[in-house]
């Protein structure tokens, strides 16, 4: 009987296919950075720092730029105001009422009515 089972045995392995055994090697991974990433890593890190240092140095422009604006802005206020007040003076020096009692109690001039002559000013408004 054992032979019978042999035979059965050899029999049933001749007719299965045999399977190839493949050997496959894993990579196998140490650790650590590639070449290329050592190269990548310092060229992002300098891109980085780049755009940093040009957002940083804009900002700064800017804001020095704002800074001389508002300096502007405060310096031309205040001279309206000096000129405002400057043309007020006109104005008030500038009264016919006052010109004349200038020119008749300290300057000794007479009005006569034979020598004036009256013109007609065009406003430039």
């Amino acid at each position: 009987m054992s032979a019978a089972r042999q035979h059965l045995h050899e029999r049933h392995i001749q007719q299965s296919p045999r399977r190839e055994t493949k050997t496959v090697r894993q990579r196998v991974f140490k650790g650590g950075i590639t070449k290329g990433e050592k190269i990548l890593y310092p060229l992002a890190l300098l891109a980085v720092l780049f755009a940093a240092y040009m957002v940083i140095s804009n900002y700064a422009s800017i804001y020095i730029a704002n800074h001389e604006i508002q300096q502007t802005e405060t310096v031309i206020a205040s001279q309206a105001s000096v000129n405002e007040g400057l043309s007020l003076q006109v104005k008030g020096l500038s009264e016919p009422d006052r010109i004349l009692s200038i020119a008749q109690n300290e300057l000794g001039m007479t009005l006569s009515d034979q020598n004036v002559k009256v013109i007609q000013s065009q406003n430039l408004d």
